[in-house]
């Protein structure tokens, strides 16, 4: 009887061991879980943890918590939610109820959801149900851009119901302005850009020795191409005997 009941201490302390040995993951605010805990979100509001790890693209850090800033439709999220169109800020303090400031960005293109709406002000405008950001864009969400663009290659492939927004966007969508770095030249002097529902007029700059690149902001992307010019070199045929 004695061996029995020291057995069952041993895998009890054992099962216990195990558990602690598992890195929990400190998160605050609703986010998926990962496929490999069975999908799904997450809608703990609060300070809370898991065993799985955050990816780096689709989450930022917020006081030592890891906060969601992607789509929560996308992965199973069934809440109330709101229509965005392109990059814009997002003030997670407000979000998660914090009394520090903090400011991350969305680097979303096109129409996406959120599961909050943004503060008032004059920094975002409602246009067709949608919230355009018309602020000028800040240092820092230009200087982290080329890290966190990539959270549309995982979007992409991704099949859910996007929000639908066809009306033309407000004056100073970051969407119509943003400008991409580096050398450039303007091929096309006040060229008429477009996407479906939103007509934009501005000089369009290629960053050299690219001769077409994405725009990067709205959905689908809108390809800017380069008219080939310049002669074309004839060939003279030789004629065989």
């Amino acid at each position: 009887m004695r061996s029995i009941l020291l057995g069952l201490v041993f895998v009890a302390v054992s099962t216990v061991a195990s558990a602690d040995s598992k890195q929990q993951n400190r998160y605050i605010g609703i986010h998926p879980i990962t496929k490999s805990e069975g999908g799904g979100m997450c809608y703990i509001e609060g300070p809370h943890v898991h065993t799985f790890e955050a990816d780096k693209i689709q989450y930022r850090d917020h006081r030592g918590h890891h906060h969601f800033v992607g789509d929560p439709v996308a992965y199973g999220y069934d809440g109330p939610r709101h229509a965005y169109k392109g990059h814009h800020p997002i003030q997670v303090h407000v979000v998660v109820g914090s009394p520090d400031p903090d400011i991350q960005y969305c680097y979303l293109d096109g129409p996406h959801f959120h599961h909050f709406k943004p503060p008032e002000g004059p920094e975002f405008k409602v246009v067709g149900d949608a919230y355009f950001y018309v602020a000028e864009p800040p240092k820092v969400y230009l200087e982290a851009r080329p890290a966190f663009i990539g959270i549309n290659a995982v979007y992409r492939p991704l099949v859910y119901t996007r929000p639908v927004v066809t009306v033309d966007a407000p004056v100073g969508w970051i969407g119509a302005r943003v400008e991409i770095g580096g050398p450039a030249v303007i091929v096309a002097p006040a060229a008429i850009v477009t996407t479906p529902g939103i007509r934009v007029q501005a000089d369009v700059h290629i960053p050299m020795p690219s001769l077409q690149i994405g725009i990067g902001i709205g959905s689908p992307g809108v390809i800017v191409r380069d008219r080939p010019h310049g002669k074309y070199k004839k060939h003279k045929h030789r004629r065989r005997f």
